[in-house]
Formats: C-alpha cells, structure tokens, sequence
C-alpha cells in the first residue's frame, strides 16, 4: 500500500475538524482518511461478499445495486491509497452499505466503518470543490487516477457539448502533411479531414466543415499563406474543389459558403437531408508556416475542434528529408484572446493558459500509403486508401513521410491542440 503525498489542509482548518480516532498528527488529513476507511471497509466487505470479494455476493447480502456493490468491490482491490479514494463511492452510498449491512455482519465491523465516513464527509466539506478537488489532488500523483478522471471528464463533456452544438460524430480524423516549400524558408501543407457518422442531434443545425484563409490579393507574393484545393485552383468558393468524392459517401451535399472576413466557411445547411458518412475533405496550404532556424522548437499548427466526436485521429506526416531528428509534441491551451500571436514554446514552463488535458502521439511506419506497412485506422478500412488518393492528387505520390499519429476519446472540443514540433536541428535546411 503506498502512501498518500497530497496538500494537506491548513493547519488551523485540519486541528478544528481533525476527528479524535484518526492517526496521531504529522499525517496528513487525506492519508488519515484514507487509512481509517480502509482499514474499516475491508473486513466488512469480507464479511459480506466472501474472500475474494464478488459483487453479486455484497448484492445479496447487503441488498445494494450492482453499480454501488461492484464500486465497492474495486475500491477494496485498489493496490494505492489515492486509486482506493478515487474508486470510494460517496459517503451517502458507503451509508447505504452500513444500512444493508445491518443484521448481516458484526457490528463490531459497522461501527468502525460509520466513524470512517463521518470523517471523509468532513474532509470533503473542508475540500474546495469536495469530492472533485479530492479527485484533482489524488490525480496530480498518481497517473491511473488521473487517467480514469480526465477521461470521465471528456466523456460528460462530450454529452454536454453534442447537445448545445446540436450534431457530433463518431470519429473525426486529419491527416496533416508537412513538405519544404522551394523557397527554403517556408514549409507547405496537405491536409485530409474526414468526419465519419456525423450525425444532427438537433433537425435543422448547420454544421461548418471547413474553414478557408483567402489571399489577400494586395499583399506581396510568398508573405502569407495561399489556400488551394489539392490540384492547384486557388478560388475558395466551390465546395466541390475541396470534397473528395472518392472518399465520401454518397450522394455529395450541396454546401453553403460562408465569408467572414478573409475567412470562408462550407457549411452542411440544416436543410439537407441525409449527411454522407464518411465526409472527406482536402486542402493545402503554400507557405502554411515561416521557418525560424534558430528556434529549436516551433509552433507548427494549432487545430480547434468543432465537431464533438467519440474519438478524434490526428496523423502528422514529415517529408523524411526535413528535421531528421525532429518529433512532435501535443498540447492544449485555452483560447487565446484574438489577434495576441503565439508564444514561442518553452517546455520547462507551464503557460497560464495550458490545460490538464493529455494525449500521446505515437510513432507511425515509414514511408509512403502504399508500401508493405500500411499507415491504417481501425474502424475506418478505406483510411490508407484515402491518404494515397490525396497525396496523389497533390503531386506528392513520391514523397516519403515519418509519420505520428495522436488518437483520443472525447476529446474537448473548442480547446486549442497545438502541434510543437521539438528537437529541430536549426542546420538542417527545410530545402536540403
């Protein structure tokens, strides 16, 4: 059993409500707690679902729902003390335990277990946030709790957010693929987004697909970046150059274009019919970033998900020539207020503006679509089709990447996942 190394209370709040059973003092009131409970739950616990513990036993013997007799049970495995917190039912229903567990069990077993939980109530009521902030403290040391915190966090987000947004997916996937523009001094973007089961909770919500910059026609050639379809037509306002129909179900739908400001937006009306699953479409972007060779991190491309999506698939692909030893790094921001530029990314530092949100991003196979080693999705069959299709569109069916992919459930949308690329060898030239 490890010990708990959370803040403690203060030390005024923790002497006035500290109960007189708990261990002597120099133990912090999380530990005591944790100790007293599971010290008196245990043996009750044996006493009522047998040894080992079964969850249709305490059901029996205790008259309790499966959902509170199997949190029970999983409470007395847990290996840590902030894994047998975080799994604790409430005090109301480790009550509801003490209630059924009458005429069924000694009460020299019970009458531990109700001082214990007079305790955790009042631990949770000195708590800011209550059993939430005690969820927070226990995640910041222990990676499992965290985890199981985060992704029941997402998860209600998720039911929330597809409600208020009125439509969400079942998967949302991009492919973004990064090769050095000719100048040297730029990088270009190939980008493939698909949205698979997308679906309207609410009749008659429109749903934006995709955003595009425009040129700014009086600004000097190479000084922002020139948004394309993949065959090279500039123009912004046919949705048909950015849909690829090959990747898309049938039949197409008619989208509107929205312009605000230099910014154009397909939108799904509400007004359409059935929504085709999946929904592919593609872009690049010419000039897509400025090369900084003196920075050994950069900023590479910032994504806001719009979509609410079971999971969410990020492929980042690096032409092999670029960075050898490059790789990158997810993370997530709040929204930053508009117009303020990025920050350089400093890792030894945590921004105000970072979230406890956490995803890794893995390592892919090598080369190109269609080599021996597939850069596949489960789930999605015709994915490394897709990748082919666009790549060969863009002129780029040669090209080969070092490729990573960040996958997620729940993911939070209109959180800002910067994509930082580390370990960037200012001698290496995006050109070489």
């Amino acid at each position: 059993m490890s010990s708990l190394a959370l803040s403690p209370l203060s030390s005024s709040d923790a002497t006035a409500a500290e109960p007189a059973d708990l261990p002597a003092r120099g133990t912090s009131p999380v530990t005591a707690v944790a100790t007293a409970l599971r010290a008196a739950l245990t043996p009750l616990i044996a006493e009522l679902a047998g040894m080992p513990p079964r969850p249709i036993r305490l059901m029996r013997s205790a008259g309790l729902d499966k959902s509170l007799a199997s949190r029970l049970v999983q409470a007395t495995r847990a290996e840590s003390d902030a894994e047998f917190l975080h799994r604790l039912p409430s005090p109301t229903g480790l009550r509801m335990l003490i209630d059924g567990a009458q005429g069924h069990a000694d009460e020299a077993l019970v009458s531990p277990l109700a001082a214990a939980i007079d305790a955790f109530q009042s631990l949770l009521d000195r708590l800011p946030g209550g059993r939430q902030g005690l969820d927070a403290q226990l995640g910041a040391n222990e990676e499992d709790v965290r985890a199981r915190r985060e992704h029941m966090a997402r998860q209600a987000s998720f039911k929330a957010v597809s409600f208020l947004f009125g439509h969400y997916a079942e998967t949302v996937s991009t492919a973004l693929f990064i090769v050095p523009n000719p100048d040297g001094r730029h990088l270009d973007f190939i980008e493939v987004h698909r949205r698979i089961g997308l679906q309207r909770v609410t009749p008659g919500t429109a749903v934006p697909l995709l955003s595009l910059h425009v040129q700014d026609e009086v600004a000097p050639d190479g000084e922002e970046p020139r948004m394309r379809s993949l065959a090279g037509r500039p123009g912004t306002d046919d949705a048909a150059d950015f849909i690829l129909a090959e990747a898309s179900g049938q039949p197409l739908p008619a989208l509107q274009l929205e312009r605000e400001g230099r910014i154009n937006t397909f939108v799904l009306p509400g007004d359409s019919a059935a929504i085709p699953s999946p929904l592919t479409t593609a872009f690049r972007a010419d000039r897509g970033h400025q090369l900084d060779d003196a920075a050994s991190s950069q900023i590479l491309r910032i994504y806001m998900l719009h979509t609410p999506c079971h999971r969410l698939v990020r492929d980042v692909f690096m032409a092999e020539s670029l960075w050898p030893r490059a790789r990158p790094r997810i993370t997530f921001f709040l929204p930053g207020p508009t117009g303020v530029p990025l920050a350089p990314p400093d890792p030894t530092h945590r921004h105000y503006r970072q979230l406890n949100l956490s995803a890794t991003i893995d390592p892919l196979p090598h080369g190109m679509p269609d080599d021996s080693k597939p850069w596949a999705l489960a789930g999605v069959p015709d994915h490394q089709d897709t990748l082919a299709l666009a790549l060969q569109r863009a002129g780029l069916s040669g090209q080969r990447f070092r490729g990573w992919r960040c996958e997620m459930a729940y993911p939070v949308p209109l959180i800002e996942m910067q994509i930082v690329i580390d370990n960037i060898d200012p001698a290496a030239s995006a050109a070489s």
